[in-house]
């Protein structure tokens, strides 16, 4: 019977970490990071972007994909992404706003 209720037990802890862990999303240490970034207008014009209108589906991954070829780190991606869009939430893009995403390109020497 012991067994039973330790199996049991068991069983709830995993149901409710798993059920947490997709409530927080999958990057809360970057989303917390990304809220200590400080923005000035020379660090905003010195990163090119391109405006895009999100569509349902999108994600700031699924759009950063589309639009580059070679992709930078994520934790590039959110920071990069913050500095274009101050009061947006990388984690919670509305659909129908537009947004500045990042454009990376790859150096000549690589």
């Amino acid at each position: 019977m012991r067994k039973k209720h330790f199996f049991i037990a068991i069983a709830i802890v995993a149901c409710w970490t798993t059920y947490s862990d997709l409530n927080s999303g999958s990057l809360p240490a970057s989303a917390t990071n990304q809220a200590s970034i400080q923005v000035t207008g020379t660090e905003h014009a010195a990163i090119p972007h391109k405006r895009i209108k999100v569509n349902p589906g999108d994600t700031l991954l699924s759009i950063s994909e589309r639009l580059n070829k070679d992709e930078p780190s994520i934790e590039q991606l959110l920071k990069d992404f913050a500095l274009l869009n101050p009061s947006a939430d990388p984690n919670h893009l509305e659909i129908g706003k537009d947004y500045a995403f990042p454009l990376y390109y790859k150096s000549e020497g690589k």
